[in-house]
């Protein structure tokens, strides 16, 4: 988090005009094996899709013999030198998505089926409103999870076709249309990041409201531990639990 405030925050891209300094393509990076059980060609097609576009800073990482670290791997904070960042959900929920929301960029990916601490956060632009070429229409199953669509002026980041179908149209719209991407971009990071959803103190209280909420529904008697002595948590927490 701090080498990404660093980046966002400083004299590269911080200030009037940190967004028009950012990469103007759409960047991705990951294993086209690890997808959805419910989108099981989902990332394949995704590098198919962007292979040799302009717009597109797509690849499938080339791991090393002992698959330990990948030849044309970025760190984290590299993600946000891009304007767009491709977000991909795989067998679970993405752990990167939560350091990809803390950049000034605009998030493109098929609507989120993976449930997180944040997801009722997310205010997405669906990319089939824009009555883009080629266009696509929403499932049932994808309304029902999310009911509320925003637009470009509210909007913290975009939904595009699962099967990336429209992904050069939409990122081609977003460049168009510079100032809508742009706050799209800034909405994203002054939430998650302004709003110390990321923060320590918000993983804190996180563990804290969990352990409360086992505590009212744990049942011990008869177990033996009726008569031990507890640990407060944040005794428990700074020993790391030892």
């Amino acid at each position: 988090m701090e080498a990404i405030t660093r980046l966002e925050e400083g004299p590269e891209f911080g200030g009037e005009g940190g967004w028009q300094r950012k990469v103007s393509k759409a960047v991705w990076r990951g294993t086209t094996w690890f997808s959805s059980v419910t989108s099981p060609g989902m990332r394949a097609k995704l590098v198919q899709t962007t292979k040799d576009k302009p717009w597109a800073d797509v690849e499938a990482l080339d791991w090393d013999g002992k698959g330990k670290s990948a030849r044309n791997g970025l760190k984290i904070e590299d993600f946000c030198r891009y304007k767009y960042v491709i977000h991909t959900e795989g067998v679970t929920y993405s752990g990167r998505f939560q350091y990809l929301q803390q950049c000034a960029s605009v998030v493109l990916t098929p609507p989120i089926q993976w449930v997180q601490h944040t997801t009722h956060l997310v205010r997405p632009l669906f990319s089939s409103d824009l009555n883009l070429t080629p266009r696509w229409e929403p499932s049932e199953r994808v309304k029902k999870a999310w009911p509320v669509r925003y637009g470009p002026e509210e909007a913290n980041i975009v939904f595009v076709a699962p099967d990336w179908s429209d992904l050069g149209a939409v990122v081609e719209w977003l460049e168009q249309h510079p100032d809508l991407a742009e706050g799209i971009a800034r909405r994203q990071r002054e939430l998650f990041v302004g709003g110390g959803y990321f923060s320590p103190a918000a993983e804190a209280c996180y563990w804290r409201a969990l352990m409360n909420g086992w505590a009212k529904v744990a049942r011990v008697e008869g177990s033996g531990l009726e008569d031990m002595e507890g640990t407060p948590f944040e005794l428990w927490a700074m020993t790391n639990g030892e």
